[in-house]
């Protein structure tokens, strides 16, 4: 249990630290969000809106009180769908506040230590059948791989987020758990 243990904290601090460096350090996220010269207009109009804490898509049907399978809400999405055909839109975060509180580290760390000890789960599990190093740090660059797909790749196809953004965060995904995946490879290796 130890072994797992230590596994997956030092798997978690690698990720979490390779993160840190390709957001801050390295040029990896330079082109992750544009700049505009009308950012300062933008925010005066956004600021006036009233707007909560949360994600906005424009245009939307209302769907502030539409529950599960609504019709009336369903009916009016799909209007919206076809009047917005072929014109801009956009996907919005708004938070009335820039700040990082201490929390949010201590969350990202805790996610990082949660999504490395899946992987250590697996590797432990498979420990007879994945019997080199590199069977298991294979087995380790998949799960990546899944994420990739399963997450970065579906919003690039189904939500239209750029791939400037999108290639830096597979980047960050692949060399998160092939970094991880090194060191668990070895790690539970080791006699």
């Amino acid at each position: 249990m130890k072994k797992f243990f230590i596994a997956s904290l030092v798997g978690a601090i690698i990720v979490y630290v390779w993160s840190a460096l390709s957001w801050i350090v390295l040029p990896i996220h330079t082109h992750s969000f544009h700049y505009t010269p009308k950012q300062d207009t933008i925010m005066s109009v956004l600021n006036k809106s009233s707007l909560g804490n949360d994600m906005y898509m424009l245009p939307n049907a209302d769907n502030r009180n539409a529950g599960m399978f609504d019709s009336k809400y369903m009916k009016a999405q799909q209007e919206n769908h076809e009047k917005a055909m072929g014109k801009p839109f956009a996907m919005l975060i708004y938070n009335n506040s820039f700040d990082m509180p201490p929390i949010q580290m201590v969350i990202g760390i805790i996610i990082d230590l949660l999504a490395v000890m899946c992987a250590t789960i697996i590797l432990v599990m498979a420990k007879d059948k994945l019997v080199t190093f590199f069977m298991r740090w294979w087995v380790v660059m998949v799960i990546g791989f899944i994420v990739a797909l399963n997450s970065y790749m579906l919003e690039w196809n189904w939500m239209g987020f750029p791939w400037h953004f999108v290639k830096g965060e597979i980047i960050d995904t692949f060399m998160e758990w092939g970094l991880c995946g090194a060191w668990l490879s070895w790690y539970l290796g080791r006699k």
